[in-house]
């Protein structure tokens, strides 16, 4: 029903199961599907309506099989989604295998700009490689990420999956601007920073073997000085949450 995980619900889910090599990131076997539509209570937003065709009456009286979701949860050793940290707080609310595992992300683990694609969206992502999909669907999406990871990227010649794995293994630090000048405030969004309202500081989530150069780059930047922000690291399952 909208982006904000505590006051939002889920009106759609989808999901894929697949086998895959991770070595090689060959996806091997398609596997168990389950979609299901979710009742939220309340009419949806025009806004809604139109970003996935569904209506109030798709809706009436439906409701998510989470213990399905469990049983399907069995057995996995990662998670997709494209832009996993907006799928994931929701997830975990109701899986709790969700919570223990890994995540991924199709959309921040392959590097699609470098590659000569602008625009990283599931949909023009799909329609640059030739096909399309009815988008914003669950499971459509779903098997449309999971068909654009199993193509051959043209400058290593291994599946965009092989990319996202290797990603997806790099360990993540989180790095905290705090006390960084108002002014700064254009240059840290620039830079791919975001604002956190609950810390009220700039944030952000990179690599950790590019945390010397990105401190280095805020006390030119931002400090004008000594760095006085906060670095964290991150565990690998606790990625999106």
């Amino acid at each position: 029903t909208g982006l904000n995980k505590n006051s939002d619900t889920i009106i759609e889910v989808g999901l894929r199961k697949f086998s895959f090599n991770k070595n090689s990131g060959e996806i091997l076997e398609i596997l168990d599907s389950y979609s299901g539509l979710q009742d939220p209570g309340k009419p949806l937003s025009r806004e809604v309506q139109i970003l996935t065709g569904l209506t109030d009456s798709d809706l009436a009286e439906k409701s998510i099989d989470w213990r399905k979701i469990e049983e399907l949860f069995e057995g996995v050793h990662l998670v997709l989604a494209h832009n996993a940290a907006f799928d994931r707080p929701f997830v975990d609310k109701h899986v709790e295998k969700s919570r223990s595992l890994p995540w991924a992300c199709s959309l921040k683990h392959v590097d699609w700009f470098s590659k000569g694609y602008t625009i990283s969206k599931l949909e023009v992502l799909c329609l640059y490689h030739g096909f399309f999909t009815d988008s914003h669907r669950a499971l459509n999406d779903v098997d449309a990420m999971v068909y654009l990871l199993s193509l051959e990227d043209l400058s290593t010649h291994r599946p965009y999956l092989h990319e996202l794995l290797i990603n997806a293994r790099k360990p993540i630090s989180k790095i905290f601007a705090l006390g960084s000048p108002f002014e700064s405030k254009d240059i840290l969004r620039e830079r791919g920073y975001s604002w956190d309202s609950s810390l009220r500081t700039w944030r952000k989530s990179i690599s950790k073997e590019l945390v010397s150069d990105e401190v280095a780059w805020m006390e030119s930047a931002v400090y004008k000085g000594t760095f006085k922000g906060r670095v964290e690291d991150v565990a690998l399952i606790e990625q999106f949450k």
